[in-house]
């Protein structure tokens, strides 16, 4: 697809504000705005020089480079016919041989990661419910602890200076380039004077029909192949990801049980000791 110069440019305008820490303004009124404009204007003279380059070649074509670009096209076309005609069969019979053993296998994985997961989800939850039945009372005891040395300190940052960007006027220059750039230039010339050359045309015409006669029967094969093997990988996806999570389910509960109950004691621990530091560290400060 093939999208008009303005939305290119508007395109490339967001993509540098997108950044977030582009601090370049090319569009100062100024030396910078200047050097933008002439990369636009650069780069649209190159674009007319390669348009023109690319239809003289395409008015030069010979109704031989015809014949051999219409067989290729029609090629292509036919090999992708043969290849959309086949895929869907292809794809259905990986898909039922692509399920057998996968649920069994998806349970065994399930049952392991349910166990695994179920307590270390529990011990984390018991751990914040420890945590947090303890934190007040280390909170007093460290704030009754603190308060005798009642100190505060104090911190100031310093603003950190920024260099300018020497390069400022190339950077400039540069993106104005970028944005009128057209790499499509030649290749719309070439069209367009092939378009132009009746005997271009009349090879191409004649090429294109045993082209696509030839591409069909390999795009089928290559259809049905690649179906086979994304139907095979889809269906051993589907039955893994059933027999995972119904297994899952059946071990999370009992470990997670498990888990919190360690995570308790741990927690209180933690908590106890937390609220203590917190605390000493008020006490010291209500001066």
């Amino acid at each position: 697809m093939r999208f008009p110069r303005s939305a290119l440019a508007a395109l490339a305008a967001l993509v540098v504000a997108g950044t977030g820490c582009d601090r370049l303004d090319c569009f100062d009124g100024g030396p910078l705005e200047m050097s933008y404009r002439d990369g636009e204007t650069a780069a649209r003279a190159e674009n007319q020089t390669a348009f023109a380059s690319g239809q003289r070649d395409g008015l030069a074509a010979t109704r031989d480079d015809g014949l051999r670009d219409g067989w290729d096209d029609g090629y292509a076309d036919g090999y992708a016919d043969g290849y959309a005609d086949q895929y869907p069969d292809g794809y259905n019979d990986g898909w039922n041989d692509g399920g057998v053993g996968a649920t069994q296998a998806g349970c065994d994985a399930g049952q392991a990661a349910g166990d695994g997961d179920g307590w270390n989800a529990g011990w984390s939850a018991g751990h914040d419910a420890g945590w947090n039945a303890a934190w007040n009372e280390g909170w007093t005891a460290g704030w009754e602890a603190g308060n005798a040395t009642c100190t505060k300190a104090a911190r100031r940052d310093a603003p950190a200076d920024e260099a300018p960007d020497p390069e400022d006027v190339l950077e400039c220059r540069q993106r104005g380039h970028a944005i009128a750039a057209d790499p499509t230039a030649y290749a719309r010339g070439l069209a367009e004077g092939q378009r132009l050359n009746p005997d271009y045309q009349a090879g191409y015409r004649d090429g294109y029909p045993p082209g696509w006669a030839t591409g069909v029967g390999p795009g089928r094969d290559a259809g049905w192949r690649d179906g086979y093997d994304d139907g095979h990988a889809d269906g051993w996806d589907a039955g893994y990801d059933a027999g995972y999570s119904s297994c899952y389910q059946d071990l999370y509960g009992s470990a997670y049980d498990d888990g919190w109950v360690g995570g308790y004691d741990d927690g209180w621990s933690d908590g106890w000791s937390d609220g203590y530091d917190d605390g000493y560290d008020d006490g010291a400060s209500c001066s």
